[in-house]
């Protein structure tokens, strides 16, 4: 088949695992990368846009990949790309989602355009693993999902746009006694922000108030709000090096028994050693899932639950029945 144009908007650690990903593709040709940033280089040899350009890649680029942050990125460059491309992006702020999806869907729908929304792992695959767990025994309670230990994208990014704070990094810890309860005990429901506390590194710029980002952090609504929350201030050479190892770990975990007498447990767990390039690699799994959808005119916008699993694959449907049913 002939390969789908794609671009790229946004140049960091996700941008980055989008651009590998995309080259070790046999379905995808990079067009361009877009960034407010100027001098940037590629190890592929990239073409580089500013992203002020985007609109004149109207009818270039088939599908483009927002690789922003979902503090404040996403929510901007969604609507205004949706107009022109069909999207997939990664927004993993869990309390904005339905809003965010549901706006983007009559946007996507107005412009004849398919979006794929919280495409990652956590939102993303392990979402998949929740609704699947969840419908098998539904009288049983829900399924319990850990994140970590491992660095969170979303949250240092959150912690990086908080005024005064140069760099940061975030570690999402989750309690390893409540993670045992749910992996021996049935039917056990600890509570939301009990299974994890947060753990943040954060270089200061010069002269900044040090007990008012702290307290900007703590307080920060959606992501460390109501969360053990730690902030820690290093140097900035520490914190490179913390941020050369982005790794992260996940755990969906039901506990129960089978006409409450026959012991069950369903579990999913992921070990990655790069939560970017992880990321990405998903993001363009589902791109697989925009194709086929705009090709069949399925305007609008989508989560991983209204996808049928075989959009994820470039294979037909008798290839996938044949080769893996």
């Amino acid at each position: 088949m002939k390969k789908i144009n794609v671009g790229i908007v946004g140049y960091g650690n996700l941008g980055k695992g989008v651009e590998s990903a995309i080259n070790h593709s046999e379905y995808f040709n990079l067009v361009k990368i877009f960034s407010n940033r100027t001098g940037l280089t590629s190890p592929f040899n990239s073409s580089f846009e500013e992203t002020k350009n985007l609109e004149k890649y109207s009818g270039k680029i088939d599908i483009l990949f927002l690789c922003g942050g979902s503090y404040s990125d996403i929510e901007k460059i969604g609507p205004r790309a949706i107009k022109l491309f069909n999207t997939v992006d990664s927004f993993d702020t869990h309390a904005k989602l339905e809003k965010y999806i549901n706006s983007l869907d009559k946007m996507a729908k107005n412009a004849q355009k398919v979006a794929v929304s919280a495409a990652g792992w956590d939102p993303g695959l392990m979402s998949m693993m929740r609704i699947i767990f969840n419908s098998v025994s539904p009288v049983h309670t829900p399924a319990n999902a850990f994140w970590g230990m491992g660095v969170s994208q979303g949250h240092s990014d959150a912690i990086r746009r908080v005024n005064g704070v140069k760099n940061a990094i975030q570690y999402t810890v989750p309690n390893q006694k409540i993670v045992k309860r749910c992996e021996t005990e049935f039917d056990y429901v600890p509570q939301g922000t009990e299974k994890h506390s947060r753990l943040c590194y954060v270089v200061l710029e010069e002269d900044a108030d040090k007990e008012a980002v702290k307290n900007e952090i703590i307080n920060m609504p959606n992501y460390f709000l109501g969360y053990n929350t730690t902030v820690k201030f290093v140097n900035e050479e520490k914190l490179k090096k913390m941020q050369e190892k982005m790794f992260h770990k996940g755990l969906v975990v039901k506990n129960f028994k089978c006409s409450d007498k026959h012991a069950t447990q369903l579990k999913f767990t992921l070990d990655v050693e790069s939560n970017p390039f992880f990321t990405a690699e998903v993001m363009v799994t589902l791109a697989c899932a925009v194709y086929k959808l705009n090709k069949e005119k399925k305007f609008g916008a989508y989560s991983v639950f209204d996808i049928p699993l075989s959009y994820f694959s470039m294979q037909d449907r008798n290839t996938l029945v044949k080769t893996l049913l």
